[in-house]
């Protein structure tokens, strides 16, 4: 079935259609209390009801012309409903903070931890997120992959925070032990190293999330068990995570004693930067001394207006610098950062610096 595709704005239905033509499936996905949305294998719809000033004639088993020929034929039908609504598909970001708070609800902390009392939450399979959580199967994979979920027992898993830490410092630990570059790890002797601490899967799984697999053989043997197999860490990830444990366990920090105390807390040869901190951490530079606060964007809400509300809520005043790693989450195609600022704040300009502030009573 060919498609002409429409010159307005129904292009994302236009679309659809032709994904639905190419044999593609149109999905509903939500739990009992969402408000339904139609999933495509790589986009999020949600549906809206519309009216039409004209009546729309439904049909059964309707011929087009072109279907007929230049010969005049006259069929006798019967109209079985005439509607004066509709449903449109309009884009959306994927309603993935769901899928973290379904995971949350038992993360992996080790095969000991198992069994105690703080992992007796329920776990879901790929299968139950694909049904719970209201986006494309391609973005829960890439959500699961923002999330570092990783898929134990059958069940999909989010590490424990302190597990993590764990990991990943026995990893480092290994780096300066052995004296290796942290864009050199062999992954061999870091299997064998730790795999009387760690699940063999759980070593790969963290190395695949904060370093980039090579092979110095050309390619030819990327199996694990290669001895050409090496892994280079990832130097941004790598501070961003430390940063963290340091804001986790104070949230409120000096400004000098965070950087000074950051720098020294990573692998040697790496070097922190403040972009690393980007939708992790906020400075307060009005406060004396400056104060760096623990405020990650994935704490916030994912309704526009809600997320618009708790950052000036906490900020009253911000920079375009300061606000656009909040909000190019929420951000789409057709209403990127700067339209969001455009819709829900007012600029103004504080000592020369251009800043923005709610258009509405914050509540």
């Amino acid at each position: 079935m060919e498609v002409d595709a429409p010159a307005d704005s129904t292009m994302d239905a236009y679309c659809t259609t032709r994904m639905l033509s190419n044999g593609d499936r149109l999905t509903i996905r939500g739990d009992k209390t969402d408000s339904a949305v139609v999933c495509t294998n790589r986009k999020t719809f949600e549906i809206k009801e519309a009216e039409t000033s004209n009546s729309v004639l439904i049909l059964p088993d309707l011929l087009l012309p072109e279907k007929l020929g230049e010969k005049e034929i006259i069929i006798e039908k019967e109209v079985s409903a005439i509607l004066y609504n509709y449903f449109e598909l309009r884009p959306i970001k994927p309603r993935l903070k769901k899928m973290k708070e379904l995971l949350e609800e038992n993360v992996y902390s080790g095969p000991e931890c198992e069994e105690d009392e703080n992992h007796h939450g329920r776990k879901y399979s790929y299968a139950d997120l694909k049904e719970l959580v209201q986006a494309s199967e391609g973005e829960i994979q890439e959500g699961l992959k923002a999330l570092q979920a990783v898929e134990i027992d059958g069940y999909i898993r989010m590490l424990d925070f302190d597990y993590l830490q764990k990991v990943l410092s026995s990893i480092a630990g290994l780096v300066e032990e052995n004296d290796w570059t942290t864009d050199h790890l062999p992954l061999r002797t870091c299997l064998e190293e730790l795999q009387d601490l760690y699940d063999r899967h759980i070593i790969i799984h963290v190395l695949d999330c904060y370093g980039t697999k090579s092979d110095p053989g050309g390619g030819k043997n990327m199996e694990a068990d290669s001895a050409d197999v090496e892994y280079a860490l990832c130097e941004s990830k790598i501070c961003r995570f430390y940063a963290e444990i340091l804001l986790r366990a104070s949230e409120k920090f000096n400004l000098q004693e965070f950087l000074l105390t950051w720098q020294e807390s990573v692998p040697v040869g790496m070097k922190t930067d403040s972009c690393q901190l980007e939708g992790l951490a906020l400075i307060d530079k009005t406060s004396r001394p400056e104060v760096i606060i623990y405020f990650p964007v994935e704490e916030l809400p994912e309704d526009i207006e809600a997320r618009f509300n708790a950052l000036f809520r906490v900020r009253e005043k911000w920079t375009k610098e300061e606000i656009t790693p909040y909000i190019k989450d929420v951000a789409t195609e057709k209403m990127g950062t700067g339209a969001l600022l455009m819709k829900y704040a007012r600029a103004s300009t504080s000592n020369g610096v251009k800043v923005y502030n709610s258009k509405k009573a914050v509540t």
